[in-house]
């Protein structure tokens, strides 16, 4: 944030609109201001040593604009790894494939202030929803929940995916001429 202090202004008591225009000019010089602390800095003033529950930690972070729900879901998963949990093995492997950059001090602070809550209190199982949908299911960041792939099955049994052939003869060149035919009109 930047402040703009005006030189030659009129001393105090005196309105900057009860002189006249044409006493001089003023200069304008932006010089910098004392900044307000940011929004790491208020997660670290407001989480503190630790404490909060699950819902105190999401609604620090909702104040500062700070909250993902990812925040809570990968400890989340994590503790359903340790536990042994059904599914287990699939979210290990989607956690595996998702490594920490550490550049990231915000979701470090509000991952581990939602580790300490929940091994405190337990997982809340809509955060477990989460956890799931978003590493054992694959449904992150839009993405449909992974299926697996339907298996076609021909007259005699067999598994038909084997490429394509052609019926026909192929003639690229009158492929390309009836297109352009197409595009141009004639």
């Amino acid at each position: 944030m930047w402040l703009v202090r005006i030189e030659g202004a009129p001393d105090e008591g005196q309105l900057p609109c009860s002189r006249p225009l044409s006493t001089g000019v003023a200069s304008a010089r932006i010089v910098p201001g004392k900044r307000g602390p940011t929004r790491l800095q208020q997660l670290r003033e407001q989480i503190g040593q630790g404490g909060q529950s699950l819902d105190e930690v999401e609604r620090i972070a909702r104040s500062i604009g700070a909250w993902e729900d990812r925040f809570a879901a990968r400890p989340a998963a994590e503790m359903l790894i340790e536990q042994g949990a059904p599914g287990a093995e699939v979210m290990k492997k989607a956690i595996g494939h998702m490594p920490f950059t550490g550049t990231d001090q915000r979701a470090e602070i509000l991952r581990e202030a939602c580790r300490s809550a929940m091994t405190r209190d337990g997982i809340p199982p809509d955060v477990e929803r989460q956890a799931r949908a978003f590493y054992e299911t694959g449904r992150s960041r839009g993405r449909a929940a992974a299926t697996p792939a339907p298996v076609a099955v021909t007259a005699g049994g067999t598994d038909a995916y084997a490429p394509i052939e052609p019926t026909g003869s192929l003639d690229i060149f009158r492929a390309i001429a009836k297109a352009l035919r197409r595009l141009f009109g004639r």
